[in-house]
């Protein structure tokens, strides 16, 4: 099976009450129970941080969904890419500038792009560039 990148907008739906969803839970379920099967560029944990700090900070949630969000979060086994060399930095710009997305989306497909794999994510403009270049996207 092809490995399936996650940005931090398909994981917020886990840890923010009124965004869950059926989908959004079992997406959670395949992240737990796979072994290596779902990567991320490591910005994903300061992604993923500050939509759960944001997000309190709002009041959408709790102190103990707060804390419950933090440990979920800390229980997903996704396999973190490292800081990018030169050359991955400079492929991302280039999805960056050609698909009018920010360094941060783009580092997400360039991933996805490098592993021939997979996107799992909300966000309409990564998905649409995604499957410009021809990702296959799960659907939510």
């Amino acid at each position: 099976m092809k490995p399936i990148v996650i940005d931090a907008s398909a994981a917020a739906p886990w840890f923010i009450p009124e965004e869950r969803s059926a989908v959004s839970e079992q997406i959670y379920v395949d992240v737990v129970t796979s072994s290596g099967q779902f990567r991320a560029p490591s910005l994903w944990v300061w992604e993923t941080s500050n939509i759960l700090l944001t997000a309190f900070r709002r009041r959408r949630m709790s102190q103990d969904e707060f804390d419950a969000g933090l440990a979920l979060l800390d229980a997903c086994p996704i396999e973190f890419d490292p800081a990018p060399n030169l050359h991955y930095r400079s492929q991302t710009l280039r999805l960056a500038q050609a698909h009018g997305l920010s360094f941060y989306d783009a580092s997400y497909l360039e991933l996805a792009l490098r592993l021939n794999g997979q996107l799992a994510s909300l966000d309409r403009a990564l998905v649409n560039a995604a499957k410009n270049c021809g990702i296959p996207c799960l659907d939510f």
